[in-house]
């Protein structure tokens, strides 16, 4: 089946003046294609790194990250911009690129947005298109960034503890998407630090064992 996602031999530390700490060394993982991997751990053992070290947000100190084969260069998101990786994170304004909501929900999608519109009706937020993003409020924006991700049809899904934010309605709408986008055969990476939501996914990691792998799932 191949790896969607590979790390290999990935190490990451942080280090401020006579403060060292290690994150990770010979990290090795394989996600295959369509693969539901829902990763924990405490706080600190690496869990939002890793999918910042996915997107290309942050560098390792040794080893790489692939998406399909293609090493993830640090810089600003290529995958995200390309439409081969749909992101929803914690800091929701960290990928807004539109002016205005509907900038936003049309971006890469050639000016068509009735996925998006459904999303925004079923979060009853849809007199929210024409609006600037700027003015949204906190919760508005939260309802945009998760209308995005729900609409996008990038085939891989990386989301970064987004129930954290989410109100129970809204948990209960992104639950049930990312269900249905597994059963379509998408690949899904959730970052939780609930138990409740590690059985979201067919598969889990635990970033506080020592160098977890997933293969061929």
């Amino acid at each position: 089946m191949g790896c969607h996602v590979q790390v290999r031999e990935l190490a990451l530390g942080y280090r401020w003046n006579d403060f060292e700490r290690l994150v990770f060394q010979n990290l090795n993982l394989c996600i295959p294609f369509g693969g539901f991997v829902s990763v924990s751990g405490s706080n600190g053992s690496g869990k939002s790194s890793l999918v910042k070290l996915c997107l290309g947000l942050i560098s390792a100190d040794e080893g790489d990250v692939l998406i399909e084969g293609i090493a993830v260069k640090p810089g600003y998101p290529e995958a995200v911009r390309n439409n081969r990786v749909a992101y929803l994170a914690q800091q929701i304004e960290e990928l807004f690129y539109g002016d205005t909501v509907r900038q936003e929900l049309t971006y890469d999608q050639q000016g068509n947005l009735p996925d998006q519109l459904q999303v925004l009706q079923d979060l009853e937020l849809e007199h929210l298109v024409d609006r600037n993003v700027d003015s949204l409020s906190g919760g508005e924006r939260q309802a945009v960034a998760l209308a995005q991700f729900m609409a996008s049809q990038a085939p891989l899904l990386i989301l970064d503890e987004p129930s954290s934010y989410l109100d129970q309605h809204r948990a209960a709408l992104l639950k049930h998407y990312l269900s249905k986008a597994h059963q379509a055969g998408k690949t899904i990476i959730h970052i939780t630090q609930y138990n409740a939501e590690i059985a979201w996914g067919s598969h889990s990691i635990d970033l506080d064992t020592d160098a977890p792998e997933v293969l061929e799932l």
